[in-house]
């Protein structure tokens, strides 16, 4: 996103010109130019190493175990979400949430996956569903997860936070506010001050397009180089507090841990009917276009395969992103578009694709796929672990 700015330093291009000319059949000397002199790349400062140390040890872990207290106050969503989770690569992850007052969100469900099959246990239907997952690959834990969870109860609104928190672990400008006297939950922590990488904390997206913007400050273990807990005001969606009261990296988890037992009187469902009733809350994709004033993509209703389970608007009126989820077959993506996602810095290490007569750029961290552009102002992104670069693209293309 356009507070996303990739945190890198200046790097200058020496570009050497020879010009070669003969005339006449005489010699005419080389034409040269003097060396551009090369800036010197800034050296971060204390508070910005800091941030970057912290989430190179989270992006590469091999596993991870938290607890993620997410504490919402705005238009979209008020109330908390808690919830554990466990991950280790490659795909493999489990999540549980332990309290919730988000309607979205129910009390005990879990989402759980061993890399080839895929559980999502809703306890308030006593219903579990099951279906085949792709083993993504992936190297990397990220935060709470990382993955596409587009199941009944575990998409949409919180995945959209928390992939927010990792971003501004990785894509902020940070300064150090202070390395003394400041505890959390007796921990002796920093306070690193964040705000957009890049720009300031006011303005717009290129193009005239309104930007996200946040302000905040995350504080991080001394001891683990950990994050402790992350509060941030994003404008146009309100407070996000986020509390990590436990978070462990590159400890072993049991392979159980990635196994689900179906409790009594619990119906199995295939996975692709988790969808069949659309979330609470969602709406429909007329009333989300109606909201947005401009047009929304979607996979026409010619391609039968894909079926359109809900659509969520997350954030206030004029800067909402809009969430469109699919499944197909055993297979689930989540498409976003928003004016706030256009013209976003590509992401580091991306690739270039071209499609639907622009650019876009397709990146994957830790398993789980990217793509994303921006068409008529509008910004676009598909994302799904297990899914090719080519297959995400193909989705791209049916979009009409």
């Amino acid at each position: 996103m356009s507070l996303y700015r990739r945190i890198c330093g200046v790097f200058a291009m020496l570009l050497v010109l020879v010009l070669l000319a003969a005339c006449g059949g005489s010699n005419t000397p080389q034409a040269q130019t003097k060396p551009t002199p090369v800036p010197p790349t800034p050296t971060p400062g204390p508070g910005q190493q800091l941030l970057t140390s912290m989430a190179q040890k989270i992006n590469t872990a091999k596993t991870l175990h938290g607890i993620f207290n997410v504490k919402i106050t705005g238009t979209a969503f008020n109330g908390i979400v808690d919830s554990e989770i466990w991950n280790a690569s490659p795909g493999k992850n489990r999540t549980v949430v332990l309290q919730s007052t988000i309607s979205q969100f129910s009390t005990g469900s879990v989402t759980v996956t061993d890399g080839k099959v895929l559980w999502q246990y809703d306890p308030a239907k006593k219903v579990v569903y099951k279906g085949a997952e792709t083993a993504t690959g992936g190297t990397g834990t990220p935060v709470a997860g990382g993955r596409d969870k587009s199941g009944p109860y575990a998409g949409g609104g919180q995945q959209f936070i928390l992939t927010i928190v990792q971003s501004v672990f990785t894509h902020s400008d940070a300064t150090l506010v202070s390395s003394s006297a400041v505890k959390i939950g007796g921990h002796d922590v920093y306070d690193v001050h964040v705000v957009p990488g890049g720009q300031a904390t006011t303005g717009s997206g290129a193009g005239g397009a309104v930007s996200f913007n946040y302000d905040g400050d995350v504080y991080i273990d001394k001891t683990t180089n950990l994050p402790l807990r992350v509060n941030l005001t994003i404008q146009g969606f309100g407070q996000v507090l986020l509390d990590l009261p436990m978070l462990v990296v590159d400890q072993s988890i049991p392979d159980s841990t990635f196994t689900f037992v179906v409790p009594d009187g619990v119906k199995v469902l295939p996975l692709s009917s988790a969808r069949a009733t659309p979330d609470t809350g969602s709406i429909t994709l007329d009333q989300a276009q109606q909201q947005a004033g401009y047009h929304l993509l979607s996979i026409p209703s010619s391609q039968a395969a894909y079926v359109l389970g809900s659509v969520n608007a997350l954030g206030a009126p004029g800067s909402q992103i809009f969430t469109l989820s699919y499944t197909k077959g055993s297979t689930s993506f989540t498409i976003a578009e928003g004016k706030s996602l256009a013209n976003l810095p590509a992401n580091s290490g991306g690739q270039q694709v071209s499609l639907r007569g622009t650019t876009g750029t397709v990146s994957t961290t830790s398993g789980s796929t990217t793509l994303a552009w921006t068409e008529n102002g509008v910004g676009i992104s598909i994302t799904r672990s297990g899914l090719s670069s080519d297959q995400i693209v193909a989705i791209a293309k049916l979009l009409s």
